[in-house]
């Protein structure tokens, strides 16, 4: 079952979303809550990971995912996509392509959460220190 939810990882905020397993069109509706819930943040605070281990792409998902990265674009500070194979990540190399959105992608979620922890400690000293 997919789902998406804000988790804490170590005292920062993260928009977690979990297409683990799922097949197409299955996640569609997710990726519907990520848009009203990253739609409540700020502009440029959005921290967001998701995991698609074992997840499997369709023509609708995918779309759905476009259509998501475009309009949560304006919210997102940085975004890390784990646990893709290897068509997967040529799948979603494409769609970072299409949309211009920074996104790093990473074999395990902790991998994953670890980035983006040490990117929001890094962005903030900066913000601290201007």
């Amino acid at each position: 079952m997919s789902y998406t939810k804000v988790i804490d990882y170590k005292d920062i905020k993260i928009v977690y979303t979990n297409i683990v397993d799922t097949a197409g069109s299955e996640a569609v509706p997710t990726f519907d809550k990520v848009q009203k819930l990253v739609a409540e943040f700020p502009d440029k605070s959005v921290l967001s990971c998701v995991n698609a281990t074992n997840a499997r792409f369709n023509t609708e998902l995918l779309s759905k995912i476009k259509e998501t990265v475009k309009k949560n674009n304006p919210k997102a500070k940085a975004t890390v996509v784990c646990g893709l194979n290897k068509l997967s990540t040529l799948i979603l190399n494409s769609i970072i392509a299409a949309t211009g959105r920074q996104m790093k992608l990473f074999n395990t979620e902790e991998e994953g959460m670890a980035w983006l922890y040490e990117y929001e400690m890094q962005t903030t000293e900066i913000a601290a220190s201007a």
